[in-house]
């Protein structure tokens, strides 16, 4: 199994994510792909010489397709650089993976803060519908069926909505009942319920067919 970070200035957890991937039960090959960090994200990941690090232009789907070029598992798993797996990870998804017509899924979601939204987000996260899942999720895919639908489109944003649209009619794409944790910083930053309301326009806009390049000048990487 093959684990894909893409990062860009994420100085702030990439050594911690690390460190914690590395410490779980498993067979995990692990591709951190730098899209020009400009801040300390690469010297902390170099100091972990069992995982291999690359560097390419900036973009989460071609950093994303980059790391899985190089990848040699037979499922990838697409985490963000602040997002924690759970400690059966590896076991949870091969026993789901085992399935022949099952070709992903994702994990449900656990938001660092106690705020009763957050409540309602991981509720939500059990559900295994496009609206209701994200790449912060920790996707997985197997190998051969990401090649056939060559990976992730090449898109500024929504790039983990788009990719399931494909990956659905390839076969089911389920629910793992276990959790990743995630970062709350845009919440911190932008307030609660102003990017609570603009994640679902945005993501309203994509499926009425409006532009990523559009839209993610209203979702910039921090």
């Amino acid at each position: 199994m093959s684990i894909i970070i893409p990062v860009y200035n994420e100085e702030a957890s990439i050594a911690e994510v690390l460190e914690h991937c590395l410490k779980l039960k498993g067979h995990f090959e692990i591709i951190v792909v730098d899209g020009g960090s400009q801040d300390l994200t690469l010297e902390k990941a170099k100091r972990f010489e069992t995982i291999s690090l690359f560097k390419t232009s900036k973009g989460r789907a071609r950093q994303m397709n980059f790391g899985a070029q190089q990848a040699r598992g037979d499922i990838l798993l697409f985490l963000h650089a602040d997002t924690f797996l759970p400690e059966d990870a590896y076991a949870s998804i091969l026993e789901l993976c085992k399935h022949p017509e099952v070709i992903g899924g994702s994990f449900r979601l656990i938001m660092k803060d106690s705020h009763p939204i957050f409540k309602f987000y991981k509720w939500c996260s059990q559900f295994s519908l496009e609206f209701f899942t994200y790449g912060d999720h920790g996707i997985f895919v197997k190998t051969k069926i990401f090649k056939a639908i060559n990976g992730y489109k090449n898109i500024d944003f929504m790039e983990d909505v788009e990719i399931q649209k494909r990956l659905r009619k390839q076969g089911k794409f389920k629910k793992l009942k276990t959790s990743v944790i995630t970062s709350n910083r845009r919440f911190q930053k932008n307030g609660i319920y102003r990017q609570l309301a603009t994640d679902v326009i945005l993501v309203v806009l994509f499926k009425l067919g409006i532009s990523p390049h559009r839209l993610k000048q209203y979702y910039p990487d921090h």
